[in-house]
């Protein structure tokens, strides 16, 4: 393993926002991870990256909000053992051994019962060196279930700093509106506001890709397809009124924040009803 040091992480603050060093720290590790993850030759033709930390850090950069793990959807055709090998494999330099690993068959609350997602997690504990005494926590997630992207895969540039050197790859990703489709779903069956900041933030503030909402709902229907259900405007909408009058979902995005952003939950809700859930069918 190459450890960080102190050094490497009050260097990495001058280009990311996070209002507190071990968030630093662990970004740089997962910016690291991304790097060695799709710069081998296996990993790099079979999996894909979606989930909130490549929606901000690639998609949607400079990022507005801070995450904290890595989701990795299999797309190709090599048996999951391999893909399980490979991460442990190229993850070591970066982030040491790992403490636990496991498959689970993933039941999101609401709806997914019937369909459940088979998930390779794989959870690294590293010593921080900016806060002694913290443990860092850093999961790997990698869906081997919906190996069939519903668009064209996309590659997308990335690269940070790191110790005098530019470390570079290319990240294949998904289409944004279907990153925002399973951004969609999980609002629907999980109990996060980050999932409705990331829509909110995507269709409403974003100036960096085009989202087009109607697309968006294209990739929502097709992925409740899969799952052989349907969700109709009004039990979304009701769905999501419950959700605005939690005060753990609304105070999900506190301590997430890019330094200096302001954001209301319930604003942001009021335009993901108004912009996107009161598009779907009755």
């Amino acid at each position: 393993m190459t450890p960080l040091t102190r050094q490497d992480v009050l260097l990495h603050q001058a280009q990311v926002p996070w209002p507190v060093l071990y968030q630093v720290e662990q970004d740089l590790l997962l910016c690291r991870a991304m790097v060695a993850i799709f710069n081998d030759d296996f990993l790099s033709q079979q999996v894909a990256m979606r989930g909130g930390t490549v929606l901000h850090k690639v998609h949607l950069a400079p990022a507005s909000r801070y995450s904290e793990d890595i989701d990795l959807v299999v797309v190709g055709d090599r048996p999951e053992e391999h893909i399980r090998a490979a991460i442990k494999r190229v993850l070591k330099d970066v982030l040491g051994t790992h403490q636990t690993w496991g498959w689970e068959s993933l039941k999101l609350a609401v709806r997914n019962i019937a369909q459940p997602s088979r998930i390779l997690r794989v959870i690294y504990q590293v010593p921080s060196v900016i806060d002694p005494g913290r443990t860092l926590k850093i999961e790997v997630e990698a869906n081997v279930s919906e190996r069939t992207p519903f668009m064209p895969v996309k590659r997308f540039p990335f690269s940070i700093q790191f110790q005098g050197a530019e470390l570079s790859t290319e990240i294949p990703s998904f289409d944004i509106h279907e990153m925002l489709g399973t951004k969609m779903r999980a609002l629907f069956q999980r109990k996060k506001g980050r999932d409705l900041f990331d829509l909110y933030w995507a269709l409403a503030q974003n100036t960096t890709e085009p989202v087009n909402g109607v697309d968006v709902i294209k990739c929502f229907q097709h992925y409740m397809n899969e799952e052989k259900t349907t969700v109709p405007r009004q039990e979304f909408l009701e769905h999501l009124d419950i959700r605005l009058k939690d005060s753990g979902f609304c105070s999900d995005m506190t301590a997430l924040l890019r330094a200096g952003l302001e954001y209301d939950v319930q604003l942001a809700g009021t335009y993901i009803r108004d912009n996107l859930i009161m598009s779907l069918d009755e």
